[in-house]
């Protein structure tokens, strides 16, 4: 195999940038150099013209002949198939300056710096972040200010309760979403558990900003509560900071997850319903006024319906399931269906029935979607629900 070439010389040093930055982050640069490649220095017997011009090139992109780079170590060597020589031993590369040329990341390591004063400057508390992010940070020397300056107005006015245009910093107005992950990593760090719905994933939620939110569709099942709510129609469909501020009192709430059922859901005294959403059903914890009604939440029979009620019920503990349990799947088996081949644990906070259920779907994966129940089954088992409205 010939003697390694100042190609390959150059590859590997690219290649231990990410762990000269982890040095240099930690403030432990000097100690990385001289840094030595670890490459092939053995001459080939076998090849001996071609072991000599790789010689002679390898001296030639050498530190000493170029002015920058790696530098050759040679020895005096006496060997029998080449007599006595200076034989290659050792190729390291001295300063940042040589390794930064050779890797060809001069510009990359200044941006990295620049970001890394910058950031270090305005919250010494991301100092684990920088650690962890550094081999990323470069591509972020056009952003920075603008982060900086997002960051520090949350911070002084945390849940700002706007639109993200309507921030008074000079972005552009896709500046907060090209940015959306690494604003999330420095926010959940720097502002307090009190300006953080950790529920939420998306960083406009999860910061209090206003956004397009989902509607969510309610329905009066009972015409009486529409002069009492302020209602002006028994069908309507508003953002939850709108139905947060209902002054629901001695009500029974119907969570349902199908629409039409929703529509077609049995008059009921001094009932409403609600569109849960699927997985979104947790967003619904911002009706603060369904702690103090009965909650009936009715999903699927299935294993994500189960998942869902038990997600619902970590945030309201008295909520109830209808129409989730074994009976109501055998009286409609010719309209159970396959359900997904996914196998989840047991989901907290399951009745006894819900649970037996729950895992009659899992081993039989299978699923009774609640449109597919009979109309005439919903009405008798809502009718046959006692009112009691209070919690």
């Amino acid at each position: 195999m010939p003697l390694v070439s100042p190609d390959e010389i150059a590859d590997k040093v690219s290649k231990a940038y990410p762990r000269f930055l982890k040095s240099w982050v930690l403030g432990k640069a000097e100690n990385f150099f001289p840094y030595r490649v670890r490459v092939r220095l053995k001459l080939d017997p076998q090849n001996p013209k071609e072991t000599f011009a790789a010689h002679e090139l390898l001296l030639s992109h050498s530190k000493i002949q170029r002015g920058w780079g790696y530098t050759v170590h040679r020895e005096k060597i006496r060997k029998r198939d080449f007599g006595t020589n200076l034989v290659p031993t050792a190729i390291t590369v001295d300063t940042l300056d040589d390794f930064l040329r050779l890797a060809k990341k001069q510009t990359d390591f200044y941006s990295t710096q620049t970001v890394a004063e910058k950031v270090r400057l305005a919250f010494p508390q991301l100092e684990d972040w920088l650690i962890c992010e550094v081999s990323k940070i470069a591509k972020l020397a056009d952003s920075v200010d603008g982060l900086i300056q997002v960051a520090h107005y949350l911070i002084e006015h945390p849940l700002p309760d706007c639109y993200i245009r309507q921030l008074p910093v000079p972005i552009d107005t896709k500046f907060v979403e090209r940015n959306e992950s690494i604003l999330k990593q420095w926010l959940d760090k720097l502002l307090p558990a009190s300006a953080i719905n950790v529920n939420e994933t998306r960083l406009i939620r999860r910061f209090g900003f206003r956004d397009g939110q989902t509607h969510h569709s309610l329905r009066l099942l009972d015409p009486g509560l529409s002069e009492e709510l302020n209602l002006p129609f028994d069908e309507l469909s508003l953002p939850l900071r709108y139905l947060a501020a209902l002054d629901a009192r001695n009500t029974s709430v119907f969570i349902v997850e199908n629409n039409l059922n929703l529509l077609t859901l049995p008059s009921y005294p001094r009932g409403l319903a609600i569109r849960g959403e699927g997985n979104a059903v947790t967003r619904l914890e911002e009706l603060s006024w369904l702690n103090q009604n009965q909650l009936l939440y009715w999903g699927d029979i299935d294993v994500e319906g189960f998942l869902i009620l038990s997600r619902l019920r970590n945030i309201f503990p008295h909520v109830r399931s209808i129409m989730m349990d074994l009976e109501t799947l055998h009286r409609h088996e010719a309209a159970v269906v396959k359900g997904n081949p996914t196998k989840p644990d047991l989901p907290v906070n399951l009745t006894e029935q819900e649970a037996e259920a729950f895992d009659y779907c899992l081993k039989n994966q299978c699923r009774l979607e609640q449109e597919r129940i009979l109309q005439d089954f919903v009405e008798a088992t809502i009718g046959a629900i006692p009112s009691g409205t209070t919690v």
